[in-house]
């Protein structure tokens, strides 16, 4: 009974996790398609009427540039999109596989969770002290900053929940993993 009310919660939260990281992705879609947009009308401007937009650099760089990654990284994982090397862990027996496995996604998991500790703590360092990037105009950094905890703070969590999860979600091959060996 314990069993499967853990099993349960954890199917819960692995939905839960699933919609959000879905949601992240769309909206880093749309933020893709916002810099590609805006970079063609610069261009367009640019080269055919000599009036560049003079917002658009910073704005791409620094806002949409870095909301397209960051949030677009818990769901490339949970798909797939991730390098494992598995040189080494071939030649481990299927136990030692998992412990290392177990092992690597925990201290990922670790390394995210900073990650998105630090980036939170310095936008919310950056909103305290209304700081801004002056320029044309003047943009607020902590909106910059903003994407990477929500981004590296998902993955964290997903990392996290792999690393507890069932020994078989651990060796998941994805189809196009093994096509280059």
């Amino acid at each position: 009974m314990n069993n499967t009310r853990a099993y349960g919660s954890r199917a819960s939260l692995d939905h839960l996790l699933s919609w959000l990281e879905t949601a992240a992705a769309i909206l880093a879609g749309a933020l893709l398609l916002a810099a590609m947009v805006l970079v063609s009308v610069d261009v367009l401007m640019r080269y055919a009427f000599g009036a560049p937009l003079s917002f658009q650099y910073a704005l791409t760089e620094n806002y949409l540039l870095v909301g397209l990654i960051c949030l677009a990284l818990p769901w490339g994982y949970r798909t797939g999109g991730y390098i494992r090397i598995r040189a080494f862990m071939d030649r481990l027996a299927p136990g030692g596989r998992t412990c290392l496995l177990r092992i690597g996604i925990l201290l990922s998991a670790c390394y995210m969770a900073v990650l998105a500790w630090l980036g939170a703590r310095y936008a919310w360092a950056a909103w305290i002290h209304d700081e801004y990037q002056l320029g044309v105009i003047d943009w607020p950094v902590s909106w910059s900053w903003a994407p990477i905890p929500v981004g590296c703070g998902l993955l964290a969590l997903r990392l996290g929940l792999q690393s507890c999860g069932p020994a078989g979600q651990l060796h998941t091959v994805h189809a196009d993993e093994g096509e280059n060996e």
